[in-house]
């Protein structure tokens, strides 16, 4: 009886153990690598938890390269994994952190879906010296909004003949076409004040 009974609590114990250990889906691998580039062990930790491909881990790393803190990658990596997405989009961040754009607006930017689909755009923007903050409020009003937007280099031209940041989304919010900027472009360049010129293409 008692030789029954330790076998039952043996196999117990067992399916226990199997259990525990099917839950850790920890990869050794990704906390490995992602130590050895530079992540805390807590982050590194976090990442070998989210089934990384190696491809991902790539992407991972040279955003860490390029000046990304931890915990900006964690959330962009969530982010992303919430909408079924890859992270494919470190030489994008990379980029952009070499322009002077902020961790949290990069953020905000993935999780609106403008990095990666924007990204070009954006770039286009932070060359024509647009705020951080501005650059995410015109996202919200594309991709959020719904808002149609014009190519981040047709912005970055208004911007370029005086346009202020504010001008700039008064005129992404009054969804500006391409021709108006075009006039508003030409009006500027006259020198006419900005709300004059804004006023002269019906907004």
């Amino acid at each position: 009886m008692k030789k029954l009974i330790y076998r039952k609590l043996g196999a117990i114990a067992l399916v226990a153990t199997l259990v525990i250990s099917g839950c850790d889906s920890s990869d050794p691998e990704v906390k490995e690598r992602a130590t050895q580039s530079g992540f805390s062990e807590q982050a590194s930790a976090e990442l070998a938890k989210m089934e990384l491909t190696q491809d991902e881990m790539a992407s991972i790393v040279e955003a860490k390269k390029g000046g990304l803190d931890d915990a900006a990658i964690l959330e962009m990596v969530k982010s992303l994994h919430k909408r079924d997405l890859k992270f494919d989009i470190g030489f994008a961040l990379q980029l952009l952190k070499q322009q002077g754009m902020g961790a949290t607006a990069m953020t905000q930017l993935v999780d609106l879906g403008a990095i990666p689909r924007w990204a070009d755009d954006i770039r286009a923007l932070k060359d024509a010296n647009v705020a951080d903050v501005t650059i995410v409020e015109m996202a919200k009003a594309g991709f959020q909004e719904k808002k149609e937007l014009l190519s981040g280099g047709e912005y970055a031209q208004l911007k370029s003949v005086g346009l202020s940041d504010a001008g700039l989304l008064t005129f992404v919010q009054k969804k500006g076409t391409a021709q108006q900027a075009q006039k508003l472009s030409q009006e500027l360049a006259l020198g006419k004040p900005e709300q004059e010129a804004l006023k002269g293409i019906g907004m």
